[in-house]
């Protein structure tokens, strides 16, 4: 049994509650090319309602097209983006066509094979959409309903044995992560829109999701229980779940309160296993004030010191900011988001309590930092002389963050293996926890930009590219592509994490890294010619050596990182200095990129 992070929704008196609940609500009942439906508007009122009552963030709709649809689940996505729960409910006509379901907008006519695609949304595409938008999804489609629309359709294109086989919805079959999904009626069946004002299904999940201290799961069985009770048996709710979280909708009373303290032990536990610089981030994302807040908070600053020093080339007891680089210390505070305001409101705050910081300039130079450190020191934090998130938060500041997709979000120092269901315990990205499971044995470090996730991938198996390719392809997606400065710069900053994703050339007068989605076709113009992207896509940006393509001894056409004359400490502290090289045989890493 996969384990799950225990995820509360917190709606009771005096537990503290961060998650984001957002929910999408379409009920079409009046359908241009179909007889109306008497409750799907009404059953989407009362789910909304319910919600509301559950702290949900609703975003409510009737009788929309297919294109509005789409439209307006886009715009909702993008608004909600990184929700902890988002819920997805449509009330209205839905098909079956070649064992996938589809949501039938208001305007579907349906003529041919060829109007599925423009008049239907397909199912599996939303749920994809809803997983990457949230930590988890909570999926209800009551539209199982006799479907006049369905019906035509397969009598006019196919044979009537065929017709009567495709009644209602078909099971899932596609694999989620993140996800519980329920259909009104089980494959094959025909769900009753009600002749009460409400369908049976709306009724009863309106009845049991308010039910206090019951996961969501539990709740379901509520539910199917009272369909099947009210239609004699002749529905039944099919519910298929993958969640990586246990959801509890609404805790109360003292047995909440142990609830959601069990719940914030557990997803300490998972952040100390990981002891990660963004496990901690993401834990104190959810508990911002919790029980655990300080010790989470020591556990980051922690390894904040060890990365600094580990990029200042000493031990955490030797760094200073005599020992610190201005380079190293100046990647780290804009990382963290840091502007010169920032640095200005730092220094103004460090002279109020008697730290000699200098003019307040903004100009973070060593009377600023010999400051920093003795403030550091004399709180109990790391002196390091850097301005780290929890000397900012000690000195009650909140610091401006880029917005820019150019700021990094990085998973550790070093690339090591993850175990995929620890992994599903404090992340929930489900592009992420395939990988991983993809990966499973192999030594990885993955951070996101502008919306994609890049793994740099040591493999001391040395593979091929075309054995790279491979396993980037099983694991989602495909051998970076890189099509801006910026875009290099992040991944060359994930690359330069960890030294043994890095070999030296035989003269060791070089260093090459991880191989990027950069190759030749054959029988092409050397060195130049011919260079293509993995994905099939020219190259629009390109950071080549200057020496480089070089095609030494007439057989390199493949493309890495490259460090010209070894010199590794150099291009660390600058990752944006990061060029190419070309390449033959096998390289022992690799970085992955998906969409």
């Amino acid at each position: 049994m996969r384990l799950g992070l225990l995820l509360i929704l917190l709606m009771a008196a005096g537990i503290a509650q961060a998650e984001r609940r957002v929910a999408f609500l379409v009920g079409n009942a009046d359908y241009a090319y179909a007889p109306d439906l008497d409750n799907p508007v009404r059953d989407t009122a009362l789910i909304a309602e319910t919600l509301r009552g559950l702290d949900f963030e609703v975003a409510e709709h009737r009788n929309l097209n297919r294109a509005e649809i789409g439209r307006q689940l886009s715009d909702f996505l993008k608004e909600t983006e990184g929700a902890d729960v988002t819920l997805f409910y449509f009330a209205g006509h839905g098909m079956q066509y070649d064992g996938r379901n589809y949501l039938i907008g208001t305007d579907a006519q349906l003529a041919t094979e060829l109007d599925i695609a423009g008049e239907t949304l397909e199912l599996s595409k939303v749920i994809q959409l809803l997983e990457r938008n949230s930590r988890a999804a909570l999926v209800f489609i009551d539209a199982c309903r006799d479907n006049p629309l369905a019906n035509a359709f397969y009598t006019q294109n196919f044979s009537q044995t065929r017709a009567l086989a495709t009644r209602g919805l078909a099971p899932i079959t596609e694999a989620y992560q993140g996800s519980m999904i329920t259909f009104s009626a089980s494959p094959g069946q025909v769900a009753y829109d009600g002749d009460t004002g409400h369908s049976p299904f709306a009724a009863a999940l309106a009845r049991h999701l308010p039910t206090e201290n019951l996961e969501v799961l539990s709740l379901m069985k509520r539910v199917i229980r009272d369909v099947k009770a009210e239609t004699g048996d002749q529905q039944v709710p099919m519910v298929t779940n993958d969640l990586t979280a246990e959801i509890y909708l609404r805790l109360g009373g003292s047995e909440g309160g142990t609830l959601a303290l069990a719940q914030e032990e557990a997803l300490f536990e998972a952040a100390s296993d990981l002891n990660s610089l963004r496990a901690w981030e993401l834990f104190l994302q959810r508990y911002p004030r919790g029980h655990l807040r300080d010790m989470a908070l020591a556990a980051r600053e922690a390894l904040q010191a060890e990365q600094i020093a580990a990029d200042a080339g000493v031990k955490v007891a030797e760094l200073t900011p005599q020992t610190l680089s201005r380079e190293v210390a100046a990647g780290i505070e804009a990382d963290l988001g840091l502007s010169r305001d920032d640095n200005r409101t730092v220094q103004a705050a460090l002279n109020r309590l008697g730290y000699d910081a200098g003019p307040e300039d903004g100009v973070m130079g060593r009377r600023t930092r010999q400051a920093v450190a003795s403030y550091q020191l004399a709180t109990g934090l790391p002196a390091t002389g850097v301005i780290t998130q929890g000397t900012a938060e000690r000195l009650g500041l909140t610091l401006g963050k880029t917005e820019s997709g150019e700021r990094a979000l990085i998973s550790s120092g070093d690339a090591r293996k993850y175990d995929p269901e620890k992994l599903a315990l404090i992340e929930s990205d489900p592009r992420l926890l395939k990988a991983a499971e993809a990966l499973r044995g192999r030594e990885f470090r993955y951070g996101f930009f502008d919306g994609a996730l890049y793994l740099a991938v040591l493999d001391w198996a040395h593979p091929s590219y075309e054995q790279a390719s491979a396993t980037a392809k099983r694991a989602g997606g495909y051998i970076v592509t890189i099509g801006s400065a910026a875009e290099n710069r992040f991944v060359a900053q994930l690359s330069l994490s960890d030294e043994r994703l890095w070999r030296p050339n035989t003269t060791r007068s070089a260093m090459f890294g991880p191989l990027i989605g950069l190759h030749q076709l054959p029988n092409s113009r050397e060195p130049a010619g011919g260079w293509v992207w993995a994905n099939g896509e020219q190259p629009s940006y390109s950071n080549w050596h200057p020496s480089e393509p070089s095609n030494h001894n007439n057989n390199e056409s493949i493309a890495v990182f490259f460090i010209p004359h070894g010199e590794f400490g150099n291009y660390r502290a600058r990752p944006r200095e990061l060029v190419w090289g070309d390449i033959s045989g096998n390289q022992k890493s690799y970085v992955i990129e998906i969409d």
